[in-house]
């Protein structure tokens, strides 16, 4: 009984609060009152020693430089605006603070890597991955002739551009002229070959 209690407790203290700050509908009060679905919460806190290797790091290392415009250490609003300049488009400031809503409104190097940890740690797993690219690959080999996909790469879903083709070939290990669809899916979940 004492848990019941607490509970109306906590859920009248949202509801007054609720009520103070927009005072909304009483349907909504009460929405806001029942305590939201916290499923996909746990990935906000996955440290990112945990996901990502220390190249990988110094990687988003460098991403997070050319990103932090006034060489301050945080990436705030005026660096994302001029992010936006330079791609020729106009920053639309509610964009902006929404993308910021995550780390109260300046993102240092630690919470920019937790955040992308967070984010890459609800992707794919590397064998859903590698089941898609089974789908291509009738015979099972794990190969995958490389016209064919770079064909797939610009005709089919997502389609991606000649310059965007290129760089993933880039990266891609093909030898022979197949892609090692498996390496591949390694590669992209950043587990490097032990060679």
């Amino acid at each position: 009984m004492a848990k019941d209690k607490e509970k109306k407790e906590k859920k009248e203290k949202k509801k007054e609060e609720a009520a103070e700050e927009a005072a909304p509908a009483p349907a909504a009060a009460e929405e806001e009152a029942a305590p939201p679905p916290r499923a996909a919460e746990p990935k906000k806190h996955v440290n990112y020693q945990a996901v990502f290797k220390q190249h990988q790091i110094t990687e988003f290392k460098e991403a997070f430089t050319l990103l932090d415009g006034d060489r301050d250490g945080i990436i705030g609003p005026d660096d994302l605006a001029g992010i936006y300049s330079q791609l020729g488009r106009e920053a639309d400031p509610k964009v902006i603070k929404e993308m910021l809503a995550e780390c109260n409104e300046k993102l240092n190097f630690t919470h920019f890597l937790n955040l992308f940890a967070s984010k890459m740690h609800g992707t794919d797993t590397e064998g859903t991955l590698r089941d898609a690219f089974v789908l291509f690959d009738p015979d099972k080999t794990g190969k995958l002739h490389e016209e064919y996909f770079k064909d797939l790469l610009m005709n089919v879903g997502d389609q991606y551009s000649k310059d965007e083709v290129k760089q993933v070939l880039k990266e891609a290990p093909i030898e022979g002229g197949k892609l090692d669809y498996v390496k591949f899916v390694g590669l992209i979940k950043g587990r490097q070959e032990e060679e």
